[in-house]
């Protein structure tokens, strides 16, 4: 330890020593007294480990009787420096957790995905190359309820009997159920009764009753919900409908935002800095624990809505590389990343993206916080390009389902990494769980497999062959992949599509012709695994 204490000098900054001046205030307002104890500790393990790295170079697996007396004397230091330091929390020291969830971001829209792409993500493309990219992630529904419902229960969307966006019992499909059912045992609720603090801030769409919303499953601090005429009927009843009128000047991204569960901020207020700013005031709260929150954004679903010298800025862009011209063969399906408004909406979510990670690193928490990126369904064909692949937002091609996830945890995660294994959003469930060192949940998380070992790059692998959806409405479609080829199947024309992703991403070449017995042994595979799960057709 002396020795890294001389080689090291920096290392201890950050530490939190009684003689250290506080962190700075930062983005949003003054922080709260933070918990030294806990990060403490967490620098006298990362410490230990790189000490007995040291030692084992040196001498090999020779000095047990020294590393054990390293451990001892660290110990004593941490126990004399606080004696609270030592208390069982501290020295399991779980791991916090920040998944942020943007709301219809295509998987071409970032930089780190598509050097192709119009749109700025500075923020976003420096923590996929401080972490781990998955280039071949899927949302489990190609809208958001379905995904949403599988990120929160580890299972396919058709099990938990949502698999469409919810708007109201009397205009949801009769066989959908109307909101997330309240026997499930949630993500947060798993981390809760393991001492975790829960929030979630933002878009909900799981119900929105105020016994459906996210403070009755699991999540101790949830504002947000939805600005919709039957969303505000069905949550306060007994409340008058605010003016929610956008043709006579409502703004979802601009206070009054009339959300059913979050009061107004001052007018004029962005939208995607509010949420920002309450999951920045959670953690804020909860340092001195550990924590899981979710911050789920708005942005860049519809309405497009953006601050003005930035739609200002991205229309100039749009002329300066001639984009601004080109004309559409489909505009329900762009080919070009030539909307300004839209730009701009991007460039919020990526900047507020860096505010967030910014604070949590002037808090001291960056070494011991796992930080996951994601979205919940491809981009929206109307307003941004997919390209390279086919479809959008409302179908199974991968444009629909192909969504970015990146995740980051220092001294864990090596940074700059990629993984190509087909993954889900079911599998988030289980593997934020085993990374926490919390006990899976089988029984709950039935769909859903822990990809733990890639992230800590011990399997490049994990022993699971199919993903599957089931999409009951729009183009009626289901999907199954296993290894690089996917099928489509469309089941109320019965007809079939079979491609080769790792070829053909763009799904350009439908193989199901000259490929008869693999399109029917998928197509068999799909249908069988829609009958074990009783999907409904």
């Amino acid at each position: 330890m002396i020795r890294l204490m001389k080689e090291t000098p920096n290392f201890f900054v950050g530490w939190g020593l009684p003689h250290q001046k506080p962190y700075s205030q930062g983005a949003v307002g003054q922080a709260p007294p933070y918990n030294k104890s806990r990060r403490f500790v967490n620098h006298v393990k990362v410490l230990l480990s790189m000490e007995m790295t040291w030692l084992r170079k040196k001498t090999g697996n020779g000095l047990r009787q020294s590393i054990l007396g390293l451990v001892g004397f660290s110990l004593w230091f941490a126990s004399c420096a606080w004696p609270s330091a030592l208390t069982q929390e501290t020295l399991q020291c779980k791991p916090n957790i920040v998944f942020i969830l943007v709301d219809d971001l295509g998987w071409s829209d970032l930089g780190c995905y598509n050097a192709k792409t119009t749109y700025e993500t500075p923020q976003v493309d420096l923590l996929a190359a401080q972490g781990m990219r998955f280039t071949d992630f899927y949302a489990a529904g190609p809208v958001c309820s379905p995904t949403r419902a599988s990120i929160l229960t580890g299972k396919y969307p058709v099990r938990t009997g949502i698999t469409t966006y919810l708007l109201s019992p009397s205009r949801d499909p009769q066989h959908v159920s109307h909101h997330l059912k309240l026997e499930e045992q949630t993500i947060a609720e798993a981390f809760k009764k393991h001492g975790y603090a829960t929030g979630y801030f933002g878009k909900w769409h799981l119900g929105y009753r105020r016994e459906h919303w996210a403070a009755q499953q699991g999540f101790d601090s949830a504002k947000g919900g939805m600005d919709l005429p039957w969303a505000w009927k069905l949550a306060h009843p007994d409340k008058p409908v605010p003016a929610l009128d956008r043709s006579k000047g409502h703004q979802r991204f601009f206070s009054p935002h009339h959300l059913t569960f979050m009061e107004d901020g001052p007018e004029g207020e962005y939208l995607t800095d509010r949420l920002t700013n309450e999951a920045i005031h959670f953690i804020e709260r909860n340092q001195d624990k550990p924590f899981f929150a979710l911050l789920s954004f708005h942005t860049v679903h519809t309405p497009l809505q953006a601050k003005e010298e930035v739609i200002l800025k991205y229309q100039a862009k749009m002329k300066t590389l001639g984009l601004e011209q080109k004309n559409e063969e489909n505009p329900r399906f762009k080919q070009y990343q030539n909307n300004p408004n839209y730009a701009a909406m991007v460039q919020h979510m990526d900047e507020n993206v860096g505010r967030l990670l910014t604070r949590i690193r002037e808090l001291g928490l960056e070494q011991n916080t796992i930080v996951v990126f994601s979205s919940d369904n491809g981009g929206k064909g109307s307003v941004t390009s997919n390209r390279p692949l086919k479809g959008a937002k409302h179908d199974l091609n991968e444009g629909g389902i192909r969504v970015p996830l990146v995740v980051k945890w220092p001294q864990h995660i090596k940074a700059g990494t990629q993984c190509d294994f087909p993954l889900i959003t079911n599998d988030l469930y289980p593997s934020l769980l085993d990374l926490a060192d919390c006990p899976l949940k089988p029984e709950q998380h039935q769909d859903g497999i822990s990809f733990k070992d890639i992230l800590l790059g011990q399997k490049t692998v994990l022993d699971r062959e199919t993903l599957f959806w089931h999409y009951p409405h729009g183009r009626y479609e289901g999907a199954v992949r296993r290894g690089d080829f996917k099928l489509i199947h469309f089941f109320k024309k019965d007809r079939a599509e079979l491609y080769n992703l790792r070829e053909d991403i763009g799904e350009t070449r439908d193989l199901s012709a000259g490929h008869p017995e693999m399109t029917q042994d998928l197509l068999n595979l799909l249908k069988r695994w829609q009958r074990n799960i009783d999907a409904r057709l």
